[in-house]
C-alpha cells in the first residue's frame, strides 16, 4: 500500500494515471483518496490518495501543470505502508512523462561505507535497510523487530583473511554461508532468525580475532566467537542486532554455546543379553500391572 501526497509549498497539481505497459506492469491497483481529487489529481497538502497495489508491479505516469516552464518541478511524495501479515506488496515504480522530469533531490542519498573496518547493513522489519558504522550497533538491542538480514562490508580486509557468516531462519534451517560483502538473509518475509554463526577464515585467519555481540529478543546477548553457532536460550529468540569488528592478534580458541545442545548424538546399542532382560522386565511389568 502506498500513500500519494502533494509536496509541501508547491503550487504546481500533479496529475496521477496509469501508464502504458505491458503485462509484466499490469498489477491491479484500488485507490482510495480525500474528496475532489477524484483518485487522480493533488492539488495541494490537504489532497490524498491511497493505492493498494497486488498481484504485479504498476508503472504511474504523474504529469505536473506548471504555470511556466521556469517553475520548479514538484517531487510527487511516494510512502509505502508496511503491512505484518505476509510479504510487502510488490514495488511501485514511477514512470515520468515527457512534461516531467524526476528531480535530483528526489533520490535517496547513497548509503557511504567507512573505508576502514567493519560496516553492517541489514534489513530490520518497519525501517527498511539500515547501516551501522564500523563499531556501532546493527539494530535495537532493547527492541522486538527482527533483523532478517544483513551483510558486512569490509573494504580494509587484509590479504589471506575474509570473514563468512551464515544464519538459521525459523521454519527455514540453515541458509547458505557467505563472504564478506554478500546479503544473508531475507528481506520483507517476516522470517525470524534463530541462530548465526561468523567464521574468520583464510591461511592469515589466525591472526585476527573477532569480536562483537548478537543480541536475541528476550534481552539475551551471546559474546561473538569465530566458528560458534550463537543463539537464544532456547533456540527460538530471534536475532534483533549485531555488533562486529575484527583486530589483528592471536585468534581465541572455540568456546561452546552454552545455550545449545550439543550438536552431538551418542547412541548406545544393547548385547543381546541385555536385550532379553529388558524384555522379561516388561513382560513382568505387564503381569503385575
Amino acid at each position: 500500500m502506498y500513500i500519494l501526497r502533494h509536496p509541501t509549498g508547491n503550487k504546481a497539481a500533479l496529475s496521477i494515471a496509469r501508464a502504458p505497459g505491458d503485462g509484466a506492469t499490469q498489477g491491479k491497483m484500488e485507490i482510495l483518496s480525500t474528496a475532489g481529487t477524484h483518485g487522480s489529481v493533488l492539488r495541494d497538502g490537504a489532497d490524498c490518495i491511497v493505492l493498494h497495489i497486488s498481484e504485479a508491479p504498476v508503472t504511474l505516469l504523474v504529469s505536473a501543470f506548471l504555470e511556466n516552464k521556469n517553475a520548479p518541478v514538484p517531487a510527487l511524495r511516494v510512502d509505502q505502508i508496511a503491512l505484518e501479515r505476509g510479504p510487502v506488496p510488490p514495488s511501485m515504480r514511477a514512470a515520468a512523462g515527457a512534461a516531467l522530469s524526476t528531480p535530483a533531490h528526489a533520490h535517496a542519498a547513497p548509503i557511504a561505507i567507512s573505508p576502514q573496518g567493519m560496516t553492517l547493513i541489514g534489513h530490520i522489519e518497519r525501517n527498511g535497510d539500515v547501516m551501522a558504522a564500523p563499531g556501532a550497533v546493527l539494530g535495537d538491542p532493547d527492541s522486538l523487530l527482527r533483523l532478517e538480514g544483513f551483510q558486512v562490508m569490509w573494504p580494509d580486509r587484509p590479504h589471506g583473511v575474509d570473514l563468512a557468516y551464515s544464519i538459521a531462519v525459523e521454519g527455514g534451517g540453515v541458509l547458505p554461508m557467505v563472504k564478506s560483502g554478500k546479503f544473508c538473509g531475507t528481506r520483507n518475509e517476516a522470517r525470524r532468525i534463530i541462530e548465526v554463526s561468523f567464521a574468520l577464515i583464510g591461511p592469515a585467519a589466525s591472526q585476527w580475532r573477532l569480536e562483537g555481540t548478537a543480541y536475541f529478543s528476550g534481552g539475551y546477548q551471546a559474546p561473538v566467537h569465530s566458528a560458534v553457532p550463537l543463539s537464544g536460550p532456547s533456540g527460538l529468540e530471534h536475532l534483533t542486532a549485531i555488533t562486529l569488528h575484527a583486530h589483528p592478534g592471536q585468534a581465541a580458541a572455540s568456546e561452546p554455546n552454552p545455550w545449545l545442545e550439543s550438536a552431538t548424538t551418542k547412541v548406545f546399542k544393547a548385547t543381546a543379553a541385555q536385550a532379553e532382560q529388558v524384555q522379561s522386565a516388561d513382560r513382568a511389568e505387564e503381569l503385575a500391572s
